[in-house]
């Protein structure tokens, strides 16, 4: 039996990473349970807003930072018996994921996949979650939900 006393979530903020927060909530047990909330900045999309807004790319994901950190701070109030911990970080999605996942010895990664919205795209690139699944060590826990 597979033993969860540490999990990483992987956090976008959406309907479904946040329902697939509080699913890993009733995941996790053992002595001293604690989920790992990881939210990744990816610079390509500061760079897209930076392009758009014409802000400095800094203050965008400076901007992006104080937000995730706030809203993950909301949900770790939530959060009852377990310890949550909030990380941020710059980087490509899903090779974020892996390298904390790894780094971190987590027991799982808990992450949502929500279902493609061209299924063509998929074939092509893959979603975070599937590339999460290729690329850690670790079990990953894939949770469904609807977009």
């Amino acid at each position: 039996m597979l033993e969860l006393n540490e999990l990483l979530v992987p956090m976008d903020f959406s309907p479904a990473a946040r329902q697939t927060f509080a699913q890993a909530l009733t995941m996790v047990d053992g002595d001293s349970p604690a989920v790992i909330l990881l939210h990744v900045i990816d610079p390509v999309l500061v760079e897209a807003i930076s392009s758009v807004t014409g802000e400095p790319a800094a203050e965008v994901a400076g901007r992006l930072r104080t937000r995730a950190e706030d809203e993950m701070a909301a949900m770790a109030d939530s959060a009852a018996d377990v310890e949550i911990v909030r990380m941020v970080t710059e980087g490509t999605p899903f090779y974020e994921i892996a390298r904390h996942a790894d780094e971190l010895a987590v027991d799982a990664v808990v992450i949502a996949k929500t279902g493609q919205r061209d299924a063509r795209e998929g074939l092509f690139f893959g979603s975070t979650a599937e590339k999460v699944v290729r690329a850690c060590r670790q079990p990953v826990i894939v949770l469904t939900h609807d977009a």
